[in-house]
């Protein structure tokens, strides 16, 4: 089971926070079609609502992926996912990822002969059931350091939910108990501390590797601090893996002005994540991905 398209799509993953949109605007720039509807973070509207569709019928959610484990145990219920995404893929529905002006020229992914792809986080989550409708996909991995990913998840969670919270004061006194569920103060708990943060990126990886442990789809590991120290040839390599033209030189660099290389270390800057490092350099998944250092 399968779905036919001209091109075999690049599917992006890594955890939240690990380097994604970053590596997929450069893309984009460089040429991959990454959706005509995106949303902020470079994720592809049609793809991500499919993905967190899947995740909430089994109640699952981005911070709590445990139950997506039960799901690709039941054979069955996958085959008719799988099923369901083709007929959605061979609907109208595709041109929310095409738009409309590819959708009438090219009707649908079939005939689409651009270098296309999409990112989204949650493909960490869905990849195997993905990889059944297409089963020739290539795979762009992006790793980043554990402690990076927390400490940015807890800078994320913490400061979106103090907002909305602050800019929603007057009602929070006004309703009282229920008052955060009734303005849509929304947030990941599990992601306000570190800890909880660190073992999410470690359910993640732990997903991701074991997907990528069961099939032989043409893949790019990328550690996210690597790319960070030498991001030209980095992109070069990948613009290639993508089916891109690579750029010349000044088009690259212009491309460059994106990246902060400041971005791979800073966190061994703050003392109560040097500590929190020390605490979790040994673990399985900081050791094999070479951050145990």
């Amino acid at each position: 089971m399968s779905f036919d398209c001209a091109r075999d799509p690049v599917i992006i993953v890594g955890v939240p926070r690990s380097g994604t949109t970053l590596i997929s605007e450069l893309l984009q720039r460089l040429g991959l079609f990454i959706g005509h509807s995106i949303l902020a973070d470079k994720e592809a509207k049609y793809f991500y609502s499919v993905n967190s569709q899947i995740l909430r019928s089994i109640h699952a959610y981005w911070d709590n992926p445990s139950p997506v484990r039960f799901l690709l145990r039941d054979r069955h219920r996958v085959e008719r996912l799988v099923e369901n995404l083709e007929a959605d893929l061979r609907s109208f529905r595709i041109a929310n990822y095409l738009g409309w002006k590819h959708y009438v020229k090219f009707r649908s992914l079939a005939q689409f002969d651009t270098p296309w792809g999409w990112k989204d986080p949650q493909n960490v989550l869905t990849l195997p059931i993905w990889l059944r409708v297409f089963p020739k996909a290539k795979i762009v991995y992006i790793v980043r350091n554990g402690v990076a990913v927390a400490n940015s998840l807890v800078v994320i969670q913490s400061g979106l939910i103090s907002k909305r919270l602050k800019r929603n004061q007057a009602r929070v006194k006004r309703l009282g108990a229920r008052s955060e569920e009734r303005i849509g103060v929304k947030g990941s708990s599990r992601c306000l501390t570190l800890a909880g943060s660190f073992s999410l990126w470690e359910e993640y990886v732990t997903q991701a590797e074991e997907a990528l442990k069961s099939v032989n789809n043409e893949r790019r590991v990328i550690k996210y601090e690597e790319f960070l120290s030498e991001p030209a040839e980095h992109l070069r390599r990948l613009a290639r893996f993508c089916g891109l033209e690579p750029p010349a030189s000044e088009t690259l660099y212009d491309h460059l002005e994106l990246v902060d290389v400041t971005k791979a270390t800073s966190f061994l800057q703050t003392a109560t994540l040097v500590r929190f490092h020390s605490e979790v350099r040994m673990s399985r998944w900081m050791a094999h991905y070479g951050y145990d250092g």
